[in-house]
């Protein structure tokens, strides 16, 4: 997990779901499970953070399951388990993803019209998404509507050094911060993802960049749905993901005011 501090919520270095994924397709991979092509995953949830700290205290666990009767999906799980001071352990799942089976439907992603809203990626990072220079891949101008946003994002130098069958875990992890401005731009919410119905890898890549698109399809208080593609020069998918959802942290912090309250995009540009 390179550059891990770089992922810090809260002050805390937690490590990023797309590592949770790129660890359990190399597992996969490891005990010779076939999953397919093009590269599926349904029912995906993040139920708890992994903080890093925890890591080097931790048993792990990860539980295989047949997930279909005619074969070809398989149920996994991640748990962790610590051993406490008292004699107990504690057990915690952290992710539960189906691998394998028919892709889903492939809608296709947004028009970029109705944006109201321009932002740079360097003030993103500074303002809005935190991280450090390893999770800072979103590139250029962020264009935002009320019904989508448009990027670019592109994975850094160096590149990741054990990507799995998915590719470069970085482009995803860069396309879920797009669905998390929206969410600050017009939910009012600092949304973090915890699980998605289907995700489709149809042309993975281990280093470079993809243009970005979400569709934002509901909104509630404290829940985000949202689809992301990501599509390359030729305005072919290679990644399509629907119903990712997404929720803030108890203890976050909203928004800062001058971006959900609506400024101008000249205030932005």
């Amino acid at each position: 997990m390179p550059h891990l501090a770089d992922h810090a919520i809260l002050g805390k270095v937690i490590v990023p779901a797309v590592e949770i994924l790129n660890f359990l397709l190399h597992f996969l991979d490891d005990q010779g499970v076939a999953l397919g092509d093009p590269l599926t995953m349904r029912d995906a949830i993040f139920p708890r953070f992994l903080p890093a700290d925890d890591v080097p205290r931790c048993r792990f666990e990860v539980t295989l399951e047949d997930a279909s009767s005619s074969g070809g999906k398989v149920r996994t799980t991640l748990i962790s388990r610590i051993a406490l001071p008292n004699g107990m352990e504690r057990q915690r799942t952290h992710a539960a993803i189906t691998f394998g089976g028919a892709p889903a439907a492939r809608p296709a992603p947004p028009y970029e019209n109705g944006v109201d809203c321009r932002v740079l990626a360097e003030q993103v990072y500074r303002d809005l998404i935190p991280f450090g220079p390893h999770f800072r891949n979103l590139r250029g101008s962020i264009r935002l509507a009320p019904a989508g946003a448009w990027a670019m994002v592109e994975s850094p130098d160096p590149p990741h050094p054990n990507p799995s069958k998915a590719g470069c875990p970085y482009l995803f992890d860069s396309a879920m911060h797009l669905a998390c401005i929206w969410g600050q731009r017009y939910a009012g919410m600092v949304a973090y993802p915890t699980g998605f119905s289907s995700r489709t890898v149809f042309s993975p890549i281990r280093h470079g960049q993809r243009r970005c698109a979400a569709r934002v399809v509901m909104t509630e208080p404290r829940h985000l749905l949202t689809q992301l593609w990501l599509i390359d020069d030729e305005h072919q998918v290679c990644d399509a993901t629907l119903g990712l959802a997404m929720a803030p942290i108890a203890v976050g912090a909203p928004p800062p005011a001058w971006f959900a309250s609506g400024p101008s995009p000249e205030a932005l540009s």
